[in-house]
């Protein structure tokens, strides 16, 4: 089942699940049962809840002019150094 998006005059947008390419042009309106227009927007590739992507896109609109203040850069993630190494055969080899 894919997502699809539709647009009430009066309701504004709403979603409904409708089989890979079987979606009709106009559905009704779940609220008021008017005919709705199928809309098109980018495809939602990701998982999750809606209103956390929402978030996620608003606050990446308002740091473009109101950018977050930091104190200090973000410290470098480095893995983990293993103590010995996995085949005995390296141990001979000079540390770095």
């Amino acid at each position: 089942m894919a997502l699809y998006e539709y647009l009430c005059s009066e309701h504004g947008p709403f979603d409904t699940h409708w089989p890979l390419g079987t979606a009709p042009a106009a559905t009704a309106c779940p609220r008021c049962d008017a005919a709705a227009r199928r809309v098109f927007s980018a495809p939602m590739l990701r998982t999750g809840r809606r209103q956390a992507w929402t978030a996620t896109v608003e606050h990446a609109e308002k740091s473009g002019h109101e950018p977050d203040v930091v104190s200090a850069p973000p410290a470098l993630a480095r893995a983990p150094r293993a103590s010995l190494p996995l085949n005995p055969a390296l141990l001979t080899l000079p540390r770095p």
